[in-house]
């Protein structure tokens, strides 16, 4: 039986046929853990912590160790996105999920897309912000490949024109992981599935919730979805 790392790593190759049952479950996961909704994304041991607690209480193929919502707080410019400590904390939560773990959990970064990130200066910096926007992103992917993730979802609010990910599938693959889009497909990259989270069903491919969960979401609902999903 297929592990899901290698199952990511096969949707990586282009060969079709396996699902990964990943819910962006990651504040869920800090209810589990009883730890505190903001500050447990700034500690790696709560973070790793909380996330093997998603594993052991949910069972899924793959958990989130990000989101949008975590990297961008407190972060004025692109720049500073690089540089905040929660990412420092990210990187080093995904580097011990994957040295406890090995291939038996897929781990996904879901990162903030260039227009959000083109938009922290505000609207006054949009414009001429596209290709900065995109290195960020690549400079984001780079650093969770790096830290053992498989796959990287890029989740924004719309499309920033004229900009291209094309670099950062380049090196997810290098990797041997992929580079999705969150749902809909943008930037040259292919999306993920979305399975609402009330009424999954069975599709092919890397398969996630249609939004990062709340903390209050039901944990047998989860369970459920995750059945559902991987059926």
């Amino acid at each position: 039986m297929s592990t899901p790392r290698a199952v990511a790593r096969s949707l990586a190759a282009g060969r079709p046929g396996g699902t990964l049952a990943v819910p962006l479950a990651l504040h869920v996961s800090a209810r589990i853990a009883e730890r505190d909704a903001e500050d447990f994304v700034y500690d790696a041991t709560q973070l790793a912590n909380a996330l093997r607690d998603l594993i052991e209480a949910v069972g899924p193929d793959g958990v989130p160790v990000t989101d949008p919502a975590v990297l961008l707080a407190g972060c004025a410019s692109a720049e500073s996105v690089l540089a905040s400590d929660q990412l420092k904390v990210a990187l080093e939560a995904t580097r011990r999920l994957r040295a406890a773990y090995g291939d038996a959990i897929a781990l996904a970064a879901v990162l903030p897309g260039p227009a959000t990130i083109a938009g922290l200066g505000g609207p006054a910096e949009t414009a001429g912000a596209s290709a900065m926007a995109a290195d960020v992103v690549v400079g984001l992917g780079r650093e969770f490949l790096a830290a053992g993730a498989d796959v990287l979802i890029v989740a924004d609010h719309a499309e920033l024109a004229g900009t291209s990910l094309a670099t950062l599938a380049n090196v997810a693959r290098f990797h041997q992981a992929l580079a999705l889009s969150h749902t809909v497909a943008r930037y040259g990259l292919p999306s993920a599935a979305s399975q609402d989270l009330h009424t999954p069903g069975h599709v092919p491919g890397v398969v996630v919730t249609a939004e990062s969960l709340t903390r209050e979401t039901d944990i047998a609902v989860l369970r459920d979805w995750v059945a559902a999903v991987r059926a």
